[in-house]
């Protein structure tokens, strides 16, 4: 051998190459917008640096709603970034937000990485349900998040929400929030950074909207995570997670109502909860079935131009491509100030009553309209309209205007996917 060093070497090397490649951990890093910017690449650059095998999708405005395939495909308007080892994008739109149960079995991640919760303050302080309601909604979101990643077997660790100005979100809610995350997590063995303890929103508001960071600030709480989760990854690398123990459960009290009002939410989706007959088992979390696969409706391209009436499918709201009617407004969304926004155009979604059906052709009591409230930074007419005032509107589908998609949407009414979004027809 001693003839070809050379090659010898480079034998070597190629080896040893293959063995690196094949004992790198894998890592699925999910965020919302707070990872778009400085926090999502010093986190994402820093996890690469260590020899991290890193796959990063970060949808602005995201939240379980978006993740979990118990809910329809939703779209992400203000912003989508996704790299892998070979790969990456920044684009402003995409049709579908990718589910985590599809990105964990095409990746089969030791670690998942989750930084989420901002964008579940609104349905904590909800008014449209009681707040006991609130809290069985947030838990249950959590916890199909904790359930698919650990039925994977692989090991959650979880970024809490920073600090906020304490004028956009109280600090009483910020706590709660991270108390409800933190108690659902730690049942399913996840992981915890506790983001409060390392970050202080100091900017101004309304000057600021009281979440974002700036830059430097950004990438220093980001650095502090990058350090914690190195540890972390470190220490828990041979303890990779037995999924079979999720079957060994008896449920808490409030599942089976959890479960109820997540099935209420979303009818293909079976919540029910199992319990164990086994006198021994020691755990006491709710275990969450997998829910069914959704019925795939008839594919439907929207071009430009509305389509002709078509429907998803026997059992679910129909899509019209042309609707007039008289309506009585009963819930909207809103904006409270502009600085709330990232983009200079933003769209609330609005419920109505539909009192009058001119053309005929909507046979349902409610519908969901998306007005633009905001646009070039100032307030609409519509953003002013008042509850309980009537109105009669020409309508078309929301796809039909591609261009409306990539406006920022305020939508914090009470979640329903199985009711398509409807909008003004342009004239």
């Amino acid at each position: 051998m001693s003839r070809f060093p050379f090659l010898y070497s480079l034998i070597l090397a190629l080896a040893l190459t293959g063995i690196a490649h094949a004992e790198k951990t894998r890592v699925l890093y999910l965020g919302d917008s707070l990872s778009m910017g400085a926090f999502g690449k010093t986190l994402d650059s820093g996890l690469r640096s260590q020899g991290l095998e890193v796959y990063t999708v970060v949808a602005g405005g995201a939240s379980p709603y978006y993740w979990l395939k118990a809910y329809q495909s939703l779209p992400c308007t203000i912003g989508f970034w996704e790299k892998s080892p070979i790969s990456e994008r920044k684009v402003g739109y995409v049709r579908a937000v990718p589910k985590i149960e599809d990105m964990l079995e095409e990746h089969n991640p030791e670690f998942v990485v989750v930084q989420t919760g901002i964008n579940l303050y609104a349905t904590l302080r909800s008014r449209r349900r009681p707040k006991d309601e609130n809290v069985l909604e947030i838990r249950s979101l959590i916890e199909q998040m904790s359930h698919s990643i650990a039925k994977s077997g692989a090991t959650a660790y979880w970024i809490l929400p920073p600090h906020s100005h304490e004028r956009r979100y109280s600090l009483e809610l910020q706590n709660e929030l991270r108390s409800i995350m933190r108690n659902v997590i730690s049942d399913y063995d996840g992981a915890v950074f506790e983001s409060s303890e390392v970050t202080r929103f100091t900017d101004p508001y309304p000057a600021t909207d009281g979440i974002h960071y700036g830059p430097t600030e950004a990438a220093a709480w980001a650095s502090k995570v990058r350090a914690d989760l190195s540890v972390f990854i470190h220490e828990h690398k041979s303890k990779r997670v037995n999924p079979e123990r999720l079957t060994q459960v008896i449920p808490v009290k409030p599942a089976q109502k959890e479960a109820e009002e997540m099935a209420s939410l979303n009818p293909v989706a079976d919540l029910s909860v199992e319990t164990s007959s086994s006198p021994s088992t020691v755990y006491t979390k709710p275990v969450i079935k997998a829910p069914e696969p959704l019925k795939a409706p008839d594919k439907i391209e929207i071009p430009e131009k509305p389509l002709p009436d078509i429907s998803k499918g026997k059992g679910s709201q129909q899509v019209f491509n042309r609707l007039d009617l008289d309506l009585r407004l009963t819930e909207k969304s809103e904006i409270k100030n502009i600085a709330e926004i990232d983009y200079a155009n933003a769209l609330g979604v609005f419920e109505y009553e539909v009192i009058k059906d001119r053309l005929g052709n909507y046979p349902y009591d409610k519908i969901r309209v998306a007005h633009g409230i905001v646009f070039r930074r100032k307030f609409t007419s519509a953003a002013q309209r008042e509850i309980g005032s009537t109105i009669s509107l020409r309508l078309v589908p929301l796809a039909s205007y591609k261009n409306l998609q990539m406006w920022q949407t305020a939508d914090d009414l009470r979640p329903n996917f199985e009711m398509p979004l409807y909008t003004p027809k342009l004239d």
